[in-house]
Parts: C-alpha cells; sequence; structure tokens
C-alpha cells in the first residue's frame, strides 16, 4: 500500500494543489470574484487532505506507530475533517461561476461544517488498529470516493449546460475534467471495495495516483480558462452596459436625447429614398414641477417611469420614445401614410394620460401639450424638426395645456416674440415697469367698499399699458411669476397698511396666487415674513387660488391651505364654477369666500341656466358658510339678480374698473362721504 512511487505521487499532488491554492488566492485578490475564494479553500483543504493522509500511510506502514498513538490520531483527525472539504469547496465554486451569485453564506457555512463533521466521525471510527483495516479504508476512502463521484458529476453537469451560452472552451474543458475527475473517484470506491472483499489493494491501484495528478492538473487547467473566460465576459457585458447608459435614460430606460436623434437621422435618410413622411412628436406634462416640490422627487420619478410607459403603450413597435430630460419626451414615427394619422396619434396618448395615475397610494392627474413637426413639410433635418415640434408644443402649452398642436411656419416668429418678451418682462421687473391696479371689492347692500384686488400691469415704455393677459402666461412657463408674485404681494400689503391709515382700517386686500406659486416650498415661510414686515393684520389678506389649480393634487392643496389658515389669512377660491372641483373637496378646503365667475355672471338676467348656475353656488356657499363674490358685474340688472340670490359683495365695472392707486383713493373717499351722508 506504501512505496515510493506512491509517496511521489502524493508529494506531486501535494504540491500541485498548493501552488493551484496560492494561485487562484492572487487572482481573488485581484478580480475579487467569491468563486475563486471557494476555489482556493478547496485546492488548500485538498493538500492538507493529501499531506495528512500521505503521513498517515507512513506511520501506519514505515515506522509501525500503533494505532492509538496520539500523532497518529492527530493526523487521522485532521484527515478526515479535510476529506470532503475540497468537494464542498469545488462545487460552490462551481454553482458561483454559473449562476452568476453567490451562494448563501449561511447555508455554505452549514454544508461546510456537516462534512467536516461527517469526515471527522468517520476516521475515528475505527480508533486504536494498529493497521489500516479493509473496513476502516472503506469507511473513510470509499464512502468519501462515492459522495466525490456524486458530487463532481453534478458540477460536471451544471458546466455543461452552460457551456453554449458561455463563449470558448474554459466551461468545457472543466465540465469534462470534472467528469473524468468523478470517474477517478469511482475507481478508488472500486478499490476500497476490492480491499474490503479480498484484504488486498489490487495492482492497479498503484497507478490511479498517477491519473489523480494528471486530472488535478486539467482541472487546474480548467478553472483558469474559466476565470479568463469569465472576466472577458464581465467585460463584454461592462461595455454593453456603459453604451447602454450611454444611449439610455437611467430612469425610464427610454432612449436618450442622443440615440433619438440617431434613429431620426436613419428614419430621414430611409423617408428620403422612399418618399415617406416621418413624424416627429415633443411632448412636455403639464406642471409636473408642482408635483415634484409639493409630493418630492420620488413621487415625481415613480409618475415619469409610469408615463414613459404609457406613451410606449400607445405607439408601435418600430417607433421610438426618448426622454429628452426632466418631463420632456419625444416620439418619432418613420413612417406615416398622412398628418390625420399623426394627429389620431398625439390624441390616443392624449386621452390615455388623462386616466388618472396612483403612485404611492395617491392618485394623481397628468396632463401633457404635444407639438408635432411632419417630414418633409416642416423640415428636412432632425434638428429643424425636433426644434419646430419643440415650438409647436409650447403653441399647445398657450392654447391651455392638455392639447396637441401640428407645426406651422408662424409658430417661429411667435416663439421668438416670446422669448423677447421673456427678456423684456426681466427687465421691467429690474427697472420697476411694474404696477398695481386695485378693483375694489363692494357689498351690494351698502355700496361700500369693503376689499380690494391688487391686479398687475405693466408700464412699457414702448407699448403702454399692458394687462396680465399680455405676459402672464410667458411669467410662468419662464419661472418669472416667483419673483413677480412676490413683488406683487409685498406692494400691495404696503399700500394695504396705508390705506388702513387714510381710508379705513377695516379693508381687506385680495392677492392671487399663481399654480407655481402656490407649490413653493416656502409659501408659508413667505407670507408670514410679508405679514411681519408689513405689519397688516393677518385676517385682512385675502390669498385667491384658482379652482383649476386647487384641484391639480387636491390632497397637497389641503394641506397648504391648513397652513396658510394657520397664519390668519383668509383663502378665497377664484373662478369658482369653471373648474372641475366636487362638493366632497369643497367641504373640505379650508377656505372662506367663493368667487362666482364672470362667466356666470354675464348672462344671468337673460339666460335662465346661467342665473340657475349663479344661484345654486350662492345658495351652496351659504349652505357651508361662504362667502359669496361675483364678479363681472357690470349692470343694474344683474346687481338685482344678486341682491335677491343675498350674495354678500361683488366686482365689476358697474362700480369700478381696476384703477391705478390715486384713482382709488379718490374714489373710496368720495364712496365713504356718500355712504356716511
Amino acid at each position: 500500500m506504501f512505496s515510493v512511487p506512491v509517496a511521489a505521487t502524493f508529494v506531486a499532488q501535494i504540491a500541485g494543489a498548493a501552488v493551484m491554492a496560492a494561485l487562484l488566492f492572487g487572482f481573488y485578490r485581484q478580480y475579487g470574484k467569491s468563486y475563486l475564494l471557494h476555489w482556493t479553500w478547496g485546492w488548500a483543504s485538498l493538500a492538507v487532505y493529501q499531506a495528512a493522509f500521505l503521513i498517515t500511510l507512513a506511520q501506519a506502514f514505515v515506522y509501525a506507530l500503533p494505532g492509538s498513538d496520539p500523532g497518529r490520531v492527530a493526523v487521522t483527525f485532521i484527515s478526515g475533517l479535510t476529506a470532503y472539504l475540497p468537494v464542498a469547496w469545488f462545487v460552490f465554486g462551481v454553482r458561483e461561476i454559473v449562476q452568476r451569485r453567490p451562494v448563501r453564506l449561511l447555508h455554505a457555512k452549514r454544508v461546510l461544517i456537516a462534512v467536516a463533521a461527517f469526515g471527522g466521525l468517520t476516521s475515528l471510527a475505527f480508533i486504536g488498529d494498529d493497521v489500516i483495516s479493509p473496513l476502516r479504508f472503506l469507511s473513510r476512502e470509499g464512502v468519501k470516493s462515492l459522495v466525490a463521484t456524486v458530487a463532481f458529476v453534478a458540477a460536471s453537469l451544471m458546466l455543461w449546460r452552460v457551456r453554449k451560452r458561455r463563449e470558448g472552451i474554459g466551461f468545457t474543458l472543466l465540465s469534462t475534467a470534472f467528469f473524468l475527475y468523478a470517474i477517478d473517484q469511482l475507481v478508488h470506491a472500486a478499490v476500497s471495495v476490492i480491499f474490503t472483499a479480498i484484504g488486498e489493494i489490487p495492482d492497479f491501484a498503484v497507478y490511479i495516483g498517477y491519473a489523480d495528478f494528471l486530472l488535478q492538473s486539467v482541472i487546474a487547467i480548467g478553472m483558469t480558462a474559466c476565470l479568463l473566460e469569465d472576466e472577458r465576459e464581465a467585460a463584454e457585458l461592462a461595455s454593453v452596459e456603459i453604451e447602454h447608459l450611454a444611449y439610455h435614460d437611467a430612469l425610464t430606460g427610454l432612449p436618450n436625447r442622443p440615440l433619438f436623434i440617431d434613429r431620426l437621422i436613419v428614419s430621414l435618410a430611409q423617408a428620403s429614398r422612399t418618399d415617406q413622411k416621418v413624424a416627429v412628436f415633443f411632448l412636455d406634462l403639464d406642471r409636473f414641477k408642482d408635483i415634484n416640490d409639493s409630493l418630492g422627487h420620488s413621487t415625481g420619478d415613480v409618475l415619469l417611469k409610469a408615463v414613459a410607459e404609457r406613451i410606449r403603450r400607445c405607439v408601435r413597435e418600430g417607433d421610438t420614445v426618448a426622454r429628452f430630460g426632466g418631463d420632456e419626451f419625444t416620439l418619432l414615427v418613420p413612417r406615416i401614410e398622412n398628418v390625420e394619422d399623426a394627429a389620431k396619434i398625439g390624441q390616443k396618448i392624449l386621452e390615455t394620460l388623462r386616466i388618472p395615475f396612483m403612485v404611492m397610494e395617491r392618485e394623481l392627474f397628468v396632463s401633457a401639450s404635444i407639438g408635432i413637426s411632419i417630414y418633409p413639410t416642416d423640415g428636412h433635418d432632425a434638428e429643424t424638426l425636433v426644434r419646430n415640434a419643440d415650438t409647436a408644443m409650447y403653441r399647445a402649452k398657450d392654447s391651455g395645456r392638455d392639447n396637441y398642436q401640428l407645426y406651422a411656419p408662424a409658430m417661429n416668429a411667435r416663439a421668438l416674440e416670446r422669448l423677447a418678451l421673456e427678456n423684456m418682462l426681466r427687465k421691467a421687473l429690474a427697472n420697476d415697469e411694474l404696477v398695481l391696479f386695485y378693483q375694489p371689492v363692494v357689498n351690494v347692500r351698502t355700496r361700500s367698499i369693503v376689499g380690494l384686488e391688487a391686479l398687475i400691469r405693466w408700464k412699457h415704455p414702448d407699448l403702454g399699458l399692458l394687462s396680465p393677459a399680455h405676459f402672464i402666461s410667458v411669467a410662468e412657463l419662464s419661472g418669472l411669476i416667483i419673483p413677480i408674485g412676490e413683488w406683487v404681494l409685498r406692494s400691495a400689503c404696503r399700500q394695504l397698511r396705508s390705506w388702513h391709515r387714510k381710508i379705513d382700517p377695516a379693508l381687506t386686500m385680495s392677492v392671487n396666487l399663481s399654480a407655481l406659486q402656490f407649490s413653493q416650498p416656502d409659501l408659508v415661510d413667505l407670507i408670514r415674513s410679508v405679514i411681519d414686515d408689513t405689519g397688516i393684520p393677518s385676517a385682512s389678506l385675502q390669498l385667491e387660488i384658482t379652482e383649476s389649480n386647487a384641484m391639480q393634487n387636491a390632497e397637497n392643496t389641503i394641506h397648504t391651505l391648513r397652513e396658510l389658515k394657520s397664519l390668519g389669512v383668509r383663502i378665497a377660491m377664484d373662478d369658482f364654477g369653471t373648474g372641475y372641483s366636487s362638493l366632497n373637496y369643497l367641504k373640505r378646503f379650508p377656505i372662506d369666500t367663493l368667487k362666482l365667475d364672470q362667466s356666470f355672471v354675464k348672462d344671468i338676467a337673460s339666460d335662465p341656466r346661467d342665473a340657475g348656475i349663479a344661484g345654486a353656488v350662492v345658495t351652496m356657499a351659504h349652505t357651508l358658510s361662504l362667502d359669496v363674490v361675483a364678479e363681472g358685474v357690470e349692470t343694474e340688472e344683474q346687481l338685482e339678480f344678486l341682491l335677491r340670490q343675498r350674495c354678500e359683495t361683488i366686482q365689476g365695472y358697474l362700480f369700478s374698473a381696476p384703477v391705478p392707486i390715486e384713482e382709488l383713493e379718490d374714489y373710496a373717499i368720495e364712496l365713504r362721504r356718500a355712504a356716511s351722508s
């Protein structure tokens, strides 16, 4: 059983296993792959096992130590502990490289402890035998070889199944080597059975050590080849991922601007050869910034992904949906028959987006503005088509949002005009060209002024006095509405303080808040600061929000209004009747006043339907303990109707148009004298 050739094969296997363990550990430190660490421990434990087994043979046959010798017992126990560990660690490594994910650490520890304990127990089963008995040899080597056979066959099959998906010969080589090594282990098991049966080791067993060394060398080569191929594949995957990130949006997974432009250029080249039309859509979500500011960017990101998915479902497989950035999306339809087809696609997208979104247990309503340009009528190159679609999108926003617009050449002139207007508006803010006019709010019974509404005007040096209709939309799109809104608020409150001393300390001041202002996170702090700086009573300030803005995000509106109410200010809902608020939300909104929109007041004396709506609004407001202000009152007939409906206060040209400070003071003083007389 023990001879110089046998000892030489053991020494060769020990040295080879130790060298392989050191080599794989170096690879592990360089590449950090956990399967390399498993294989490192596998080779290291194999070297320890082979060394312990060689020492056990020498102790038994060369030095004839008794079985109870402490040194022999210790070495035998070490041999048993490490007998099964190489098998387990090799299989762990194979599983990780095949599945591309680490084995669970807890499971691995349990398996390693179990196999080590089993090996240790079997090594001590026949402790005390002076010679290695056949039964003892079978319990240690035979069982270990059978277990190794099964494990290496399993490892071979795992590698064999993925060889077609993994380029190179590394996985095939390692699979074959493990299979042959399994057969080799089966031969070991057969030798132990023969030894048990006849009491002698067969003559051919002396050559098994050579086969062991050869197959272990092939396994080592296979592992190295697998490592190199795995690293090459990882580099290729990283390259693909980098390329994907370079041409796709990280949040939605959609193509980004460079990829969209590339595909558009290709589509235009094909369309020029086949005389086809190409449609380019530019889509921008309406008031998306309000959602980001009020609910946070995480909610906004989830909403953007949901929007992207809906848009993608509206188009064909060959079309391209891309995200340009922020809340802007583009769509390329490389082949359409006529302009009407593009319009149908735009309408389909709008209708799809109108369906409420459920985001983080919130129901959100989203609309979009879409601009459409068509090749070749609206441009012959990618840049021009995208720019013209963008221009058409802004036209859709100017037209009230939630619609699509086809590009028309006149839009470019309008876009340039809008840009020039924005620049002039910035200068107007810096040069104090903005002024406030005030329209009285009148008590219909006493015909006295009880409040004022601040309305902005622009004293343009060349164009004269401009109403908000000429510049507010540009201010909102450019974000200038924020500093302009703060200027209006501070100026109106300072003027109110002056009028409290000159005219009436009970006067109130109404100031309109735009949707962008209302969504500002520091709105409450701003209002508090203005009240403190100007010294007006908080109850004399009334903030007006439109019904449509209030319903953009009703729950957030309720929260913000409650914070504002905590300051003591009054809240009015402007343009009531033109939006889509429900009675449930109206009941929950902490408001003080409803302002009946002038579109319902205009014909109340002649149109029964408008009269019915106006009467119903006044009655409902009284039921909810709300004040009512009727806007746009211009005739005595309208006034008489509102008196019959018990509407308390009105605004309109019947009493006064919006006027500058000086005229308002004279008018208010005259009214007060008339009332007192």
